[in-house]
C-alpha cells in the first residue's frame, strides 16, 4: 500500500491546485491513500466547503483510490486560540515544525493535543533534534501519547535523509512501535515526486511501521 498523507489544494494560501486535481495526479502515480491538509489558517470560515468538497471527493473517487480529509495546523509561532478543531469530518490532523525554535512549547502542546479526539501527527519534524532540546526520548512520548510521526519526503527537510542513513536511528524507531506516516508535502502537482513517495512507504514497510490508525 502506498500512503501519501500531506498534500495541499488550492484551499492553501500556498497550494496550486484543486482537491481533485492532487487526487488524479496520485491515483495516476500509483497512490493507494491519499490525504488532504490544508492550512488550518487558510481555510478559515470555509471550513464547512473543504469538509463538503472532501466528502464528495471521497466517494467520487473510492473505487480508485481511498481519499482522507486531513488539516494541518501551525505551532510557530504557539496558536493565539488553541481551538480544538475537533470537526465531524476530519480524519486526522497534522501538526508542523514542533521541533522549529519559534514554535509553541512542547509540553503546552502535548496538553493542547489532549483536545483532539482524531488522530494527531507530527509533520515534518525532527523528533531527535526535539529530544536532545527537552531531554526527553520522543518515541516514548509519540508512544505514550498516540502520535504518529511523519516522513516527510519533500526534499526540504534534513530529517528525513539523515533517518534514510542513519541505521541507528531506524532501529529505534522500529523498536519503539510508534505509528508513521509518509507525507509528500504537496503544493504543485508539477513538482511531485512520486519516486521518494514510494521508496519511503517500502521503508516503512521494511521496518515494519504503520500507523496508529486505521486508513
Amino acid at each position: 500500500m502506498i500512503m501519501d498523507l500531506h498534500n495541499h489544494t488550492n484551499f492553501s494560501y500556498d497550494g496550486k491546485n484543486t482537491p481533485e486535481e492532487i487526487i488524479e495526479n496520485a491515483i495516476a502515480n500509483g497512490v493507494d491513500v491519499i490525504g488532504i491538509t490544508d492550512h488550518q489558517f487558510s481555510i478559515g470560515g470555509r471550513m464547512d466547503e473543504y469538509l463538503k468538497r472532501l466528502a464528495e471527493c471521497k466517494s467520487r473517487y473510492s473505487e480508485r483510490i481511498k481519499v482522507l480529509a486531513g488539516l494541518e495546523i501551525g505551532t510557530r509561532p504557539r496558536p493565539d486560540d488553541l481551538l480544538t478543531y475537533d470537526i465531524r469530518g476530519i480524519d486526522y490532523v497534522l501538526f508542523e515544525s514542533l521541533d522549529d525554535y519559534r514554535a509553541m512549547d512542547f509540553f503546552e502542546f502535548v496538553s493542547w493535543r489532549h483536545r483532539f479526539r482524531c488522530p494527531v501527527g507530527l509533520a515534518h519534524c525532527d523528533i531527535f533534534a526535539m529530544g536532545e532540546r527537552y531531554g526527553l526520548d520522543m518515541t516514548e512520548v509519540l508512544k505514550s501519547e498516540n502520535m504518529f510521526w511523519e516522513l516527510n519526503t519533500s526534499g526540504n527537510y534534513d530529517y528525513y535523509y539523515d533517518f534514510l542513513t542513519n541505521a541507528a536511528k531506524r532501529e529505534l524507531v522500529k523498536r519503539s512501535g510508534i505509528g508513521v506516516s509518509i507525507g509528500s508535502d504537496t503544493h504543485s502537482i508539477a513538482e511531485y515526486r512520486p519516486r521518494q513517495i514510494k521508496r519511503a512507504n517500502v521503508l516503512a514497510e521494511e521496518l515494519g511501521l504503520c500507523l496508529p490508525f486505521e486508513i
